[in-house]
């Protein structure tokens, strides 16, 4: 079992180091699944600069990554849920495979400089796991991304991504997709799931759990639609201790447990 070393910005992960604790690590990763969000998709000019800058989960406003963009490189402007402004960098070949153009051209008929919209492909799967610490990451094209605790380093083809701000990805399993991007609080991620009754993986529970710790610093999240939540959820649970409770006298004063049937059975008649 690999650990996932204290990293510094002189220092950062490297790529392999990465895919190396994802492969010895099965328990810490879970899959994501990307959706269908819009966005403004520009070609960029010559040796154009892009600076990302995202919003922490726990609410501190973060530089990820900077770089200069070659000429004809893309660049992915989003708003995401939260309401702060991402912007990333891709290669021609990722966009013509991850965008599509709502005026139905391709990437190649946009002129430099131009600006249009587009929209992200939904269903690609990636493996992901949860930064559990600061952490800086040596990216494939050279520059150092930094990923706060609580975000999340996904793998693309190969590539490892940090993701502070992942908007357009829910969480993925075989028995279904959640309904919450992963920027949403932990606890709606989480009641989401267990309602269309998908079973949590270890590394989805240790994602939701320090999401869950960096929610409660973030000033910008709002506290009272969690407190609605929670009161919503611990309902749920005194009803259920309420009808086991009822269940348990009836069975006391009827060993056979025949009046507990009946008693049952007249409530869902009413």
């Amino acid at each position: 079992m690999t650990e996932l070393r204290k990293s510094t910005p002189q220092q950062p992960l490297l790529q392999e180091e990465v895919l190396r604790f994802v492969k010895e690590n099965p328990d810490e990763v879970f899959e994501v699944a990307k959706i269908k969000i819009p966005v403004k998709q520009t070609k960029a000019r010559h040796q154009q600069w892009v600076n990302t800058v995202t919003i922490a989960r726990d609410g501190r406003r973060i530089k990820e990554t900077s770089q200069t963009v070659p000429e004809g490189y893309g660049v992915d402007t989003r708003v995401c849920v939260d309401g702060s402004l991402d912007q990333y960098a891709k290669k021609p070949a990722r966009v013509k495979s991850d965008y599509t153009f709502d005026d139905g051209r391709s990437f190649d008929e946009l002129d430099i400089g131009e600006t249009a919209q587009a929209h992200t492909k939904k269903q690609e799967i990636r493996q992901a796991f949860v930064a559990p610490f600061d952490l800086w990451l040596k990216a494939t094209w050279g520059q150092v991304q930094f990923v706060a605790r609580g975000g999340i380093v996904t793998i693309s083809n190969g590539e490892a991504i940090g993701n502070n701000n992942p908007c357009d990805m829910v969480v993925w399993t075989s028995h279904g997709a959640g309904r919450e991007v992963l920027t949403k609080p932990a606890r709606v991620i989480r009641y989401d799931l267990e309602q269309q009754g998908i079973p949590i993986c270890r590394g989805a529970e240790k994602f939701l759990k320090t999401a869950a710790r960096e929610d409660m610093k973030n000033p910008y999240i709002s506290k009272w639609n969690d407190f609605r939540l929670w009161m919503k959820e611990e309902l749920e649970v005194l009803n259920k201790r309420m009808r086991l409770f009822l269940c348990h006298k009836s069975l006391r004063k009827c060993p056979s447990g025949k009046r507990c049937v009946r008693v049952s059975e007249a409530r869902k008649q009413r």
